[in-house]
């Protein structure tokens, strides 16, 4: 075989090898040793094309001695992936290499630049560890519970658990075949394997980051920055240490005494409860209706995420719904007088605000309230008849609306009363069973040709930093 020809076939073995990586490892991450492989092939990749060019020059200039034309129809070794050598000459298997090259850089040459562009940065933050040492960290690594908010987190979460079933599980295709509808095999698969006790199915893991991010955008709480922690499989409660009081430090003369401080902790006992509700869909609906991925994800996610949003809030504690922010101990309470007071200006988020700093707690992350306290702080006016600015230091504060904060409370003498909640909501998480399960009901409405779905899902409320939040009441 000619110098030429071996040089093709060793380049299309190259590009062969990148195309696999390629498929194998998506995106511009990878480990050090594909890392590697990768620029060291490159390397070759370049080097080669040097030669091939130097040589493509002789044989056009006739240099008979650059180019060595031997083994005509030979089987030339390392050619793989699209390109195959028949014997019909060097000609024909060189045309047949440049038609696979052109090929896979029309296909992967954006991906390829990519890449490379993410594998040089990678290479100089390494040059410049070797010659700085390591930059001081951004943040400190996360300690302790770990509670998930973003797709991307759900995702990481239940990744590990999909057990390499990588194909996904859409909510639609999953509960035509908790129905018995044709479906695809991945639901096949989740159905052989998550039959629960209780009759139902569990929701495969490579659905449920769509089901928990589908409930961020209808949540309050979740909103304002609480979080969903998923619950091993096999523990039936939770014992988490909550601040109570920060301790205080006291300077102190060389051999002098401590002086006691209060205690800082407390261990609180979350235990999942049952949060169930069911729906009805026609058969029809469910196998032939356009958006019905959309819709069901929207109707699962606002009825758990209002029972959620309530039990967080304003949960009595009385099995079996979770104990919420106003009834725990520790968190403050801002009184507007005996009989409440009107929402005039933004006196209440002060005061809050006051009383959550003074016990040290971080500034609040966001203010939750009852749609008609919202409405009525965005038509305040001040003198000029322009609408009311908040204060400086509330500027970037969220304000947001839920309907499950009551306007018809009783104050003293007033019955329609409302209240809001401030605070860090990323001290409180929703302790979550790890996989929510759905139940055909088959016999509950057999006779209209409807299918009846019991969703149930276990659920705690843990505040884990009480002095962190502020409940304003009488708010009329």
């Amino acid at each position: 075989m000619d110098r030429l020809t071996e040089l093709r076939a060793e380049e299309a073995a190259l590009i062969a090898r990148a195309k696999v990586m390629l498929d194998s490892f998506p995106g511009p991450s990878w480990g050090t040793d594909n890392q590697a492989e990768w620029n060291s092939n490159m390397h070759r990749f370049t080097q080669i094309g040097v030669e091939i060019k130097a040589l493509e020059e002789a044989q056009e200039g006739g240099d008979a001695d650059a180019i060595t034309c031997t083994a005509l129809g030979a089987a030339p070794r390392g050619i793989v992936s699209g390109v195959r050598a028949e014997g019909d000459g060097v000609a024909g298997l060189v045309q047949q290499i440049n038609a696979t090259i052109t090929e896979f850089k029309a296909e992967h040459g954006e991906r390829l630049t990519n890449l490379e562009a993410a594998l040089d940065s990678t290479n100089t933050r390494a040059a410049a560890l070797e010659m700085n040492g390591p930059a001081a960290a951004a943040s400190a690594p996360h300690v302790g519970v770990k509670a998930l908010r973003t797709y991307g987190e759900f995702k990481a979460h239940f990744a590990p658990k999909a057990e390499g079933n990588t194909e996904p599980v859409s909510l639609t295709d999953f509960m035509r075949g908790v129905a018995g509808m044709q479906s695809t095999q991945a639901v096949h698969a989740a159905l052989s394997v998550g039959t629960n006790t209780a009759g139902g199915f569990s929701v495969p893991a490579q659905t449920m980051p769509q089901i928990l991010s589908a409930l961020t955008p209808v949540s309050s709480l979740l909103l304002a920055g609480a979080g969903i922690v998923p619950m091993d499989s096999g523990a039936k409660t939770v014992t988490t240490a909550v601040v109570d009081a920060v301790p205080t430090a006291s300077w102190r003369e060389e051999r002098g005494g401590v002086p006691e401080s209060d205690p800082a902790f407390r261990g609180v006992v979350a235990t999942p409860q049952s949060l169930a509700f069911y729906f009805k869909i026609s058969r029809e609906l469910l196998a032939d209706g356009q958006g019905i991925e959309s819709a069901l994800q929207v109707a699962i996610a606002q009825a758990f995420a209002q029972a959620l949003d309530y039990a967080g809030l304003r949960g009595s504690g009385v099995a079996p719904e979770p104990l919420g922010i106003k009834g725990t101990s520790g968190v403050h309470v801002i009184q507007n007088g005996a009989n409440g007071k009107a929402l005039a200006d933004y006196s209440n988020f002060m005061s809050a605000t006051e009383a959550l700093l003074t016990a040290n707690a971080p500034m609040p992350t966001a203010a939750i309230m009852a749609p008609r306290s919202l409405v009525k702080l965005a038509g305040l006016t001040d003198t000029t008849g322009q609408p009311l600015r908040k204060p400086e230091l509330l500027t970037n504060l969220p304000l947001i609306a839920t309907p499950q904060i009551p306007i018809n409370l009783t104050q003293g003498t007033s019955s329609d009363a409302s209240e809001i909640y401030m605070g860090d909501f990323s001290k409180m998480y929703f302790l979550m069973r790890e996989n929510l399960s759905i139940q055909l009901l088959r016999e509950a409405f057999a006779t209209t040709g409807e299918l009846a779905f019991l969703c149930h899902v276990r659920a705690d409320v843990v505040i884990t930093h009480p002095k962190a939040f502020a409940v304003v009441t009488g708010v009329r």
